[in-house]
């Protein structure tokens, strides 16, 4: 069984693609590829995901062309891979979340919404597409994130050491398996701000879309007194399970930041090196508060290229630091994984990491319009 994963993160650097297959008990990633949002739907979602300058009218828009966007990408990606369709049994898809509020954030209900109109995927493709894979989970009490340690079981469990999954996409995440960890040891959490500030930092100084490899961040310097006021945020004391994404660490948390290194008089390039250090000590600060021993660090996302952050883990973590194979184009495949348990009707949360009252099965189906019909 063949299958397409999606996912497309809080950074906003892309769609994310891969084809999955499912055979024998084992899954296998047998492509990937990422595709960028046009610049103007980019602005667009990040519109739409502040208060201050949504609306419904653009919501309600937005959740078609979002949808249409990744129909492009699947064109693209199933004419550069050869993929028949007819092959392909349905499209797990995570969606652009704009708002994530897990914790009845300024009075109102605990909440999260991914756009992304599945029907149109439904429609264009004629296969089953599965989405909405936070809402059940958040509907039985939990904070709806993160997903993927359920995937790291998964695949990992049976390694016999202690291993810290750390992904670093907009907003940075761990999945903490201990050695010989059942799926009720699993510690999992977000770490805090992953590339979502840096990304933000370098548009708006460099008017770049991001630090290539981290090279601006290597030849700049941290200003620690600035870091060490970022580092208090309460986020990082507060207990697990928790999640956040931009509706905490947006353009006006960083413009604060800016502000900040403005008045020590840091030059651009020490702006780039103190933020993105603020995302590699928040992964550090959260490990020693919150895990136990780590014999492994394995990285994920698009942060893992940050070769400045790999340099400050491997000086401040007594772990080997290693970078996922098929690094970007794993959360893909976890909802293509996750998507078979939603056709298996097995559960696939983690009661231990959301906080839900039990395990749930996730994703909403929608069904091929046209039966069987094959792809033309």
């Amino acid at each position: 069984m063949k299958a397409i994963g999606i996912m497309s993160g809080t950074s906003l650097d892309g769609i994310d693609l891969c084809l999955m297959e499912y055979q024998n008990d084992q899954y296998s990633l047998l492509a990937f590829n990422s595709y960028p949002y046009e610049i103007a739907l980019v602005k667009k979602i990040k519109d739409a995901s502040k208060i201050i300058s949504s609306n419904v009218q653009q919501i309600c828009s937005l959740n078609y062309e979002v949808a249409y966007a990744y129909v492009d990408a699947i064109k693209k990606f199933i004419k550069t891979y050869q993929i028949d369709l007819n092959e392909v049994t349905y499209i797990a898809m995570h969606g652009q979340t704009i708002w994530h509020n897990p914790n009845e954030m300024d009075g109102y209900y605990s909440s999260t919404l991914q756009i992304g109109e599945p029907a149109v995927l439904a429609y264009e493709f004629n296969k089953m597409v599965i989405s909405n894979f936070r809402t059940m989970d958040m509907a039985a009490g939990g904070l709806g994130a993160p997903l993927i340690p359920f995937i790291n079981y998964i695949l990992y469990h049976k390694q016999h050491k202690n291993i810290a999954f750390q992904n670093i996409g907009g907003i940075g995440n761990v999945c903490y398996l201990k050695q010989d960890a059942t799926l009720n040891d699993i510690i999992a959490f977000d770490t805090g701000p992953g590339n979502m500030l840096i990304d933000g930092a370098m548009q708006k100084l460099y008017q770049k879309p991001y630090d290539e490899n981290g090279q601006i961040a290597k030849s700049g310097k941290i200003d620690y007194e600035v870091l060490e006021l970022l580092l208090n945020d309460e986020y990082l004391t507060k207990p697990y399970p928790k999640a956040t994404g931009r509706e905490k660490y947006n353009d006006q948390y960083l413009d604060q930041i800016i502000k900040m290194l403005c008045d020590h008089h840091a030059q651009k390039e020490d702006m780039i090196a103190t933020i993105t250090a603020y995302t590699a000590y928040t992964i550090i600060k959260e490990y020693q508060m919150f895990l136990g021993k780590i014999d492994e660090v394995i990285v994920s996302g698009g942060g893992a290229h940050n070769e400045f952050i790999i340099d400050l883990l491997r000086k401040n973590l007594n772990a080997k630091i290693t970078i996922m194979e098929n690094t970007d184009g794993f959360e893909a495949f976890g909802f293509a994984i996750l998507g078979h348990m939603t056709l298996q009707n097995k559960p696939s949360n983690v009661p231990s990491v959301t906080g839900a009252k039990e395990p749930v099965i996730l994703g909403n189906i929608t069904n091929p319009p046209r039966g069987n019909k094959q792809y033309e």
